[in-house]
């Protein structure tokens, strides 16, 4: 069936594949509420699974070398063998993440870490491998991919928000008498049903491609072996003007280093500082602010993102003050994190209500902020593209790896007790 001159199955195939991309590792960090009270890490989980997925970026290696030695593996394939490979990792999570380890002499929940990684490779390597993909089928249909990456930040949440926290722990006194254990009220169904339930959805995302890439009935809206190299030779030639452009404003210019630094910065505090911290930043607050703010700020992302896709982008003095608004939010989260487990307002429901809104509006902005500094790098060509997700990586994996030493080594946050002895 054809819509506005779209075929609607290929439209539908595409937003379920896309969904498959992002939808595990958001999956993870949407369970988070219920996972901090359950695996040894608590409140420092968060800074466990920032490294973790950043770890996961050995996915583009993997391509690489795949790429390199073994020719004969189409993307096709490689998509195949990616999919599988995360919603695998994912279903095995699903009854497996409360196994531990110990690692000299301190309990961690290795088998949660190790199988996180495997589930996030899919989202990290997706920008190298399901975009290329994409040119096999004409230009308007990458909008429906990109509407379906949105969907994989969007339906964990949502279906986060179905499960729900469960309420405020019943204390109790131990066996022993010297302590107080907390007793937590179940949720409307545990991890292991939620990550059931995003695993199947990914399966859905594996079929859909499958029909995607072997459905006789899309030839017509593929593009030809003619129109790929037509469609090359204008791309190169754009290239090579962007090209010509940039190198008369040199790479090292101000206008280049600045957005290059911009995105280092943007992603070291969105990739690693915000993820690291949100236990410390939203659970002074109760379970029930750490699980909206956590949920809510997931829809946030994506949806800021479509606008982008959907709308004109905004000018230079509206990015300007976004980025000075998320600048003065992303203070008050370090504030709250550093001053845990007695932030301000933390007994008040204002405070409660103050958190959730800034971690959720700090989160569009900042997704928003992002998604203008690439297409601004577009405008140049592939190489300052390149530069720029390089660099951008780089900011995230030093923004992951600094806080994970901050939190698990250092003395600065702490964490509360949910239950402490009556004095």
């Amino acid at each position: 069936m054809f819509m506005f001159g779209r075929r609607v199955s290929l439209d539908l195939a595409l937003l379920i594949w896309g969904w498959g991309s992002w939808l595990g590792v958001n999956g993870i960090f949407v369970q988070l509420p219920q996972l901090v009270q359950r695996l040894p890490e608590q409140w420092a989980l968060g800074s466990s699974v920032t490294v973790a997925v950043q770890i996961a970026n050995s996915g583009i290696l993997i391509y690489a070398f795949v790429m390199r030695f073994l020719p004969k593996i189409t993307d096709a394939l490689f998509i195949y063998g990616l999919l599988t490979v995360g919603t695998t990792a994912l279903f095995l999570n699903a009854f497996l993440y409360t196994e531990t380890a110990y690692v000299g002499s301190t309990e961690k929940s290795v088998t949660f870490i190790v199988l996180t990684v495997f589930t996030a490779m899919v989202g990290t390597t997706s920008s190298v491998v399901f975009y290329p993909y994409m040119r096999n089928f004409r230009e308007m249909y990458l909008s429906t991919y990109l509407v379906g990456e949105g969907f994989g930040g969007l339906l964990p949440a949502i279906l986060s928000l179905i499960q729900g926290i469960g309420g405020p722990p019943e204390c109790r006194l131990s066996s022993d008498g010297n302590s107080m254990e907390a007793i937590y009220p179940s949720a409307r169904f545990d991890s292991t049903v939620f990550f059931c339930i995003v695993a199947s959805l990914c399966v859905t995302s594996i079929i859909s491609f499958f029909f995607l890439n072997n459905y006789s009935g899309f030839e017509d809206e593929r593009v030809s072996q003619d129109e790929k190299k037509e469609l090359a030779k204008e791309n190169t030639e754009i290239a090579e003007g962007s090209q010509k452009q940039v190198s008369q404003e040199s790479m090292l210019g101000s206008y280049w280093m600045g957005l290059f630094i911009l995105m280092a910065v943007i992603n070291m505090f969105f990739n690693g500082l915000m993820p690291s911290l949100q236990t410390y930043s939203c659970l002074p607050y109760g379970r029930r602010a750490f699980h909206l703010a956590v949920t809510l700020g997931t829809i946030a992302n994506p949806v800021a993102c479509l606008a982008g896709v959907w709308f004109k982008m905004a000018g230079v003095r509206y990015i300007a003050a976004m980025l000075v608004v998320s600048a003065g939010l992303t203070a008050y989260i370090t504030v709250t994190a550093v001053m845990s487990p007695t932030p301000p307002l933390y007994q008040e429901t204002s405070g409660a209500v103050i958190i959730v809104i800034v971690w959720v509006v700090a989160n569009a902005l900042i997704s928003y902020s992002r998604m203008w500094i690439y297409s601004k790098a577009r405008e140049g060509g592939t190489k300052p593209m390149r530069v720029l997700g390089t660099i951008g990586q780089l900011g995230s994996a030093l923004g992951s790896f600094t806080l994970f030493w901050v939190v698990n080594f250092g003395n600065f946050f702490e964490q509360a007790l949910d239950c402490p002895m009556p004095t």
